[in-house]
């Protein structure tokens, strides 16, 4: 029961998370230095916990080098998506992780998807239809925020069973400080020296709050993972996705009758997958 709880903190941290990088790219910020600046901030914020729960270890440093280049990459798609869509069209999308997640399993470990699964699947592939008007090719095609955010759901998919392997390996509090600690070298060359120096990227007012949401999130994330089944976790994950679509309409005045319904049969098809 805790594990499921901080993992519904940590979906609520990070849609909240996704309307201060929605704003902040509004307001002009390069979009690679809005995906940068929280985990600096994070690095220090957490840095007291990463120090009195420090647990660096050999399994720390091997995964680093899998699941780096994965998070780096799918961070990116994830950042361009909340760029160049509404949140209620692009973040729904993202409900396919653990669709690629049960497919990795299948494909890589030999892991059996059960038939409340399969339905689990048809109902996000139901909800992405619904959401695309019925034409989900095309709708991709048009929309490349959407698009963007099913290849980083796919990227994710990948990764989240590397991680969860660290966590129970590791101290899950460390784990987190070091995750945005490394993440924040991990994307210095994708937002450049210039961006980085650029004093007027400091002006922005919500760079702090970004990054306060996000180590809460990343917090509440791997001590959800040290405490329950990760496909349970990344279904409650999953209900970010409509709170994103409500603060779509709340925050930025979207149109959601059609992407709700859909973003809701995507998070319900999520939640089957998990069992």
């Amino acid at each position: 029961m805790t594990g499921i709880l901080l993992a519904l903190l940590s979906a609520f941290f990070w849609a909240t998370n996704d309307i201060l990088n929605k704003k902040s790219l509004q307001r002009g910020y390069d979009e690679n230095f809005v995906l940068w600046i929280r985990f600096p901030v994070g690095t220090l914020l957490l840095l007291p916990a990463g120090i009195y729960f420090w647990d660096f270890n050999a399994t720390v440093l091997w995964t680093t080098f899998l699941w780096l280049p994965l998070e780096v990459v799918a961070s990116v798609f994830f950042i361009k998506g909340i760029k160049l869509a509404p949140l209620s069209v692009g973040v729904p999308f993202f409900a396919f992780m653990p669709v690629f997640s049960a497919l990795f399993g299948f494909l890589f470990l030999g892991e059996k998807i059960a038939p409340p699964g399969l339905l689990g699947i048809g109902l996000i592939l139901a909800g992405s239809f619904v959401l695309s008007g019925g034409s989900l090719v095309t709708f991709l095609k048009a929309n490349r925020g959407s698009l963007y955010m099913l290849l980083s759901a796919l990227l994710f998919g990948g990764s989240v069973v590397i991680g969860k392997f660290v966590v129970v390996e590791s101290d899950p509090v460390f784990f987190a400080w070091f995750y945005c600690a490394v993440m924040s070298a991990g994307l210095l060359p994708i937002v450049g020296l210039r961006e980085i120096l650029r004093k007027e990227n400091y002006t922005n007012p919500l760079n702090v709050p970004m990054g306060l949401l996000f180590s809460l999130g990343m917090v509440s994330y791997t001590l959800a993972l040290e405490r329950t089944l990760t496909s349970y976790v990344a279904s409650i994950e999953r209900l970010a996705i409509v709170l994103d679509v409500i603060y779509g309409r709340i925050f930025f005045g979207e149109e959601i009758s059609r992407n709700f319904w859909g973003a809701l049969l995507m998070v319900l098809g999520a939640v089957l997958l998990a069992f």
